[in-house]
């Protein structure tokens, strides 16, 4: 009876793991689809990728496409959850700050040997292919850029703008000033704000003449440069309030806020407003240029992808000049291809020259595995200065000790 039981466990174990291999090479995969992953999820974002793919579709109608639309909450998540599963799309979009961690895991496909791809880097912005590349190599495809730009309220500065020359951080500190005095907030100062408060505090960093970080990837937080930046990032709360990014972009359309750094996603809001406004580069301090920070979104393909050159020939498409370019315009985006970043629309549209010059000059974040958590010990300390529980060079000096930390880990 022991011997039949013992022959019973083997039948089920050995039946439990061929359904277990079945389902796992199953995974619920549709084979011979294409499939891809992206943000575009607005109505007006989802039509302007409909028309992208159905152009791909009739010039590949033998490749058929899925697309799945991701959150930026939880889409890295997901994607990362995929990959573990082995059930990650085949062409995938990834934010700047997300493309080491996914390329230093092994998990996307090197692009080197990609002819039809390979001419995208001759033809971006150079400050655009340090978050393509792991190791030497290129692993993601940039495809879309944005920046921000000060924006002005003309009419709460009374002529100040005409007089404070030239355009530096006591310029803009003067004009913060002359419009607190006519009792408006002077200067928006973006406060404790997961993933954005970051990027308005890094190119006060940068045009101020320092940096978070070495050519090599060490810290370099705590020095005079970068204390100096966060000082006068929080002194600008004496002309100014302090909110999150969305309470602040209102706050300009309302006409309460006279000096905001903000994006182009602004634009359409301020197309209607009744007062005066226009919108400058960056600042810089000292003889530094200005410096602002670029966003970008960037293409990959998943190394373990069985449709590989399916997944070439998408990529070659949707990041050929004219395919971008006429994506981009719709979801007021620039293209990543330098070439189209002077397209008439841009150009035409209001302020897009101030926007098309501040992307010669702006920079992406670093090229590390753990950005993620640097960014939010960044974000952790910044807000401490601002609140007062730490003097900025006590938040350098802890921002740079815990980065350090941080970076002695996996």
């Amino acid at each position: 009876m022991r011997l039949i039981r013992v022959i019973r466990s083997i039948k089920i174990l050995f039946v439990g793991s061929l359904s277990f291999v079945f389902l796992s090479c199953n995974r619920g995969i549709e084979p011979g689809v294409l499939r891809f992953s992206h943000f575009w999820s607005e109505p007006t974002e989802r039509a302007a990728m409909d028309s992208l793919i159905a152009g791909f579709h009739r010039e590949h109608p033998e490749i058929p496409v899925e697309v799945t639309e991701l959150s930026w909450s939880d889409g890295k998540t997901k994607l990362m959850a995929g990959f573990n599963a082995e059930t990650a799309p085949d062409v995938l979009e990834l934010g700047s700050d997300w493309v080491a961690q996914f390329s230093s895991s092994g998990v996307l496909q090197s692009l080197d040997s990609v002819s039809s791809i390979l001419p995208r880097f001759t033809n971006s912005p150079s400050y655009s292919h340090a978050p393509a590349m792991w190791g030497g190599h290129y692993f993601a495809v940039p495809w879309l850029l944005d920046t921000r730009v000060m924006f002005i309220n003309d009419d709460l500065l009374h002529g100040m703008e005409d007089t404070a020359q030239p355009w530096d951080w006591q310029a803009m500190r003067s004009w913060g000033e002359a419009a607190a005095r006519n009792h408006s907030i002077g200067i928006g100062v973006n406060g404790p704000d997961q993933h954005r408060l970051y990027k308005k505090f890094l190119p006060y960093v940068w045009s101020n003449g320092g940096d978070l970080f070495d050519r090599s990837g060490r810290p370099t937080m705590n020095t005079p440069q970068n204390i100096e930046a966060l000082r006068f990032y929080c002194d600008q709360m004496n002309v100014g309030e302090m909110e999150t990014q969305k309470d602040l972009d209102d706050a300009f359309v309302r006409g309460t806020l006279a000096i905001w750094f903000s994006g182009s996603w602004l634009l359409p809001p301020l197309a209607k407003v009744p007062f005066h406004w226009h919108t400058v580069l960056f600042p810089g301090n000292d003889g530094h240029t200005g410096e602002s920070f670029a966003g970008a979104e960037y293409l990959a393909i998943n190394a373990s992808s069985p449709m590989m050159r399916e997944a070439e020939l998408f990529l070659a498409y949707i990041t050929q000049p004219e395919h971008e370019l006429a994506f981009a315009r719709k979801v007021n985006e620039y293209p990543a291809d330098i070439r189209s970043q002077s397209d008439t629309f841009y150009l035409h549209r209001r302020e897009g020259n101030v926007f098309t010059a501040q992307l010669q000059y702006a920079r992406m974040t670093p090229v590390i595995p753990q950005w993620l958590d640097v960014e939010a010990i960044i974000e952790d300390e910044v807000s401490k200065a601002l609140y007062k529980i730490e003097t900025p060079e006590q938040a350098m000096a802890s921002m740079q000790r815990r980065t350090e930390e941080r970076m002695k880990q996996p």
